[in-house]
């Protein structure tokens, strides 16, 4: 099997082909004719690899929250009211401010199972 189109991990093809071909290694070569060095390399540039953002995603947009409760009155450990006990909060309905590209999502997901665990109790 070739190297270039048979990567052993599970990460995006079009990364993979593009990490191989910065690295040098020629397109035919095969997993049986790596060397032990260039092996290395490619062991050493998924582990040490290093990008420069240089622009806006490829929808030229960012996602921005803002706003809610301020996290001033929330207990973390249970994302419960230090105001009104009982009262849980998760999500967006909490002021985390800033460009989130996505990672709203998990931290609705967190606070919601933090928030979910501890009403459970």
């Amino acid at each position: 099997k070739q190297v270039h189109v048979d990567s052993p991990l599970p990460i995006p093809k079009r990364y993979w082909n593009n990490t191989i071909h910065y690295l040098g290694i020629a397109e035919e070569t095969t997993w049986s004719g790596l060397t032990k060095e260039q092996l290395n390399t490619i062991v050493a540039e998924l582990k040490d690899a290093r990008f420069e953002v240089s622009g806006k995603g490829i929808f030229k947009e960012e996602f921005v929250t803002c706003g809610g409760v301020s996290l001033k009155e929330i207990d973390f450990k249970r994302m419960q009211s230090i105001l009104r006990p009982g009262l849980y909060f998760a999500g967006e309905v909490l002021d985390i401010d800033g460009l989130t590209g996505g990672f709203n999502l998990q931290a609705a997901w967190s606070t919601g199972w933090i928030a979910g665990n501890a009403m459970a109790e």
